[in-house]
């Protein structure tokens, strides 16, 4: 169909150069006359009707040449700026994911950060939990080797196994019950597997009636008899009955 639409652009054009009507548009369009059709008009007297006909042949298989490269190059730059768009396109689209995953990154980023500092936080009141246990367990060792008095309380010259771990607790600003058995129902219970350094176990057969306190690796210290005064035991040296805390 656009064959036939060139051939019938062509003949028109020709008409109007034969009449001398061509526009200057046009007549750019079609480019210069070749030469041998000039010569064509020189002979124009003998062959009027013959030499008419072979310019109108030649200047419609140019003109229909030039219309062809016209749609051809029009159509590639149609296709060169369809495929510009698209590349503009993906290029954009290219961005917009690496701004994603950029935004993405930076999120992780700040999660992990994030988690870092939860995680130091939780270290350093671990941390802080275990020395505060640990300085309750230091300040009662120095007092091994202090007497036993029944009814005592004091860590110097005599305290019995509830007045050693009530006075212990005093200086950290504890306030325990002053007998075992009630010092026993107002701690924190706690399952002999979890006893940690600073926790207090509990003895009796009859009803609780002695207490130490854990100082770890199996070990307790106590206020444990006139005969031994404040000394250092093995936890099970007597079957526990309780283990119970005032501390975290």
């Amino acid at each position: 169909m656009r064959k036939k639409s060139l051939s019938i652009l062509a003949a028109g054009v020709v008409m109007l150069s034969v009449m001398g009507t061509v526009p200057v548009s046009a007549a750019e369009f079609i480019g210069p006359v070749q030469e041998d059709t000039a010569d064509v008009f020189t002979d124009g007297e003998e062959n009027e009707n013959g030499g008419l006909n072979q310019i109108a042949t030649q200047l419609a298989e140019q003109t229909e040449e030039r219309a062809q490269q016209y749609f051809d190059d029009r159509e590639n730059a149609e296709k060169i700026v369809e495929a510009r768009k698209k590349a503009e396109e993906e290029l954009k689209k290219a961005e917009e994911e690496r701004k994603k995953a950029e935004e993405e990154r930076k999120k992780a980023e700040e999660a992990r950060k994030k988690a870092e500092e939860v995680q130091k936080k939780a270290v350093e009141a671990e941390e802080e939990r275990l020395a505060k246990r640990q300085e309750i367990v230091n300040f009662a060792l120095q007092f091994e080797g202090n007497p036993y008095v029944y009814g005592g309380t004091s860590l110097t010259n005599g305290a019995d196994c509830s007045g050693f771990v009530m006075s212990v607790f005093k200086e950290f600003g504890y306030e325990l019950p002053r007998v075992a058995a009630a010092q026993c129902e107002a701690a924190t219970q706690k399952d002999i597997s979890q006893i940690e350094p600073g926790d207090l176990v509990f003895y009796g057969a009859n009803g609780i009636d002695h207490v130490a306190l854990y100082i770890g690796d199996g070990k307790i210290i106590h206020a444990s008899t006139a005969a031994t005064g404040i000394k250092i035991s093995d936890y099970n040296y007597n079957t526990p009955v309780a283990v119970g805390t005032y501390l975290e």
